[in-house]
């Protein structure tokens, strides 16, 4: 079965991406630290195997910065739509007619999101409509489906969300519910979006290089431990 990956991002614009980390860092250094994510991240994504990376980007004309900062491997695709949930289900539509037989959904603000997380969500669409992940903010960092009986599930799981709030991931949950698919719950994860979550990132960063000798988000790393040298 075919699969591609579509990770939503935004062109790194100062005082348009990770605007809640303000005003700990500054526009400036928010901007790059979101680059450092996005990097990272595709970096990691491109160790998968039998995936198709996609990057839904948003403004529609941001494609050669985007392609100057990730690179031409992978498929670039615009955002459209008037909110997140129109947006993704206009991304689910692009792939589904594609003719993927299943469609992935990352952001870009978990760096070190393990990579096994996503080899679980591709398992879990072998028996499950759905895959999601939830994000400890009450939001989700994965949502997944397998495209059989696509058309019963999206929009409406897309409906009535508050998005960018603390009930995502529960109105997401109702909204499974109304459509009777069913669903495969990956673990939890962390996303960074407040000046706290820097602080616990770096400490989580320190902690994989110690124990493991090794670090998902090398560019990451390196650019906190300077910002918050400074901090």
């Amino acid at each position: 079965m075919s699969t591609c990956l579509i990770v939503f991002a935004k062109n790194p614009i100062p005082n348009q991406v990770k605007t809640r980390l303000l005003p700990r860092i500054s526009p400036e250094q928010a901007a790059s630290l979101y680059c450092a994510f996005l990097m990272d991240w595709c970096e990691a994504l491109a160790e998968l195997r039998n995936i198709d990376v996609v990057v839904a980007y948003t403004p529609p004309e941001s494609l050669s910065d985007m392609q100057a900062l990730i690179g031409s491997d992978v498929t670039y695709i615009p955002q459209t739509g008037n909110d997140l949930g129109e947006r993704l289900t206009s991304a689910t539509q692009w792939a589904a007619d594609i003719g993927y037989d299943k469609i992935l959904f990352v952001g870009s603000d978990s760096p070190t999101l393990p990579l096994s997380y996503i080899s679980q969500a591709i398992d879990g669409l072998v028996s499950s409509k759905i895959v999601i992940g939830p994000s400890m903010d009450g939001g989700y960092y994965l949502i997944g489906f397998s495209t059989q009986n696509l058309t019963m599930i999206v929009p409406h799981i897309f409906e009535e969300i508050a998005w960018s709030t603390a009930h995502v991931f529960q109105q997401t949950l109702e909204r499974i519910r109304i459509t009777d698919s069913s669903l495969k719950l990956l673990p939890p994860w962390y996303d960074v979006d407040t000046p706290e979550d820097l602080s616990f990132l770096h400490t989580h960063l320190s902690a994989m290089r110690f124990a493991e000798g090794t670090v998902q988000a090398v560019r990451t790393e390196k650019l906190l431990t300077e910002m918050l040298k400074e901090d």
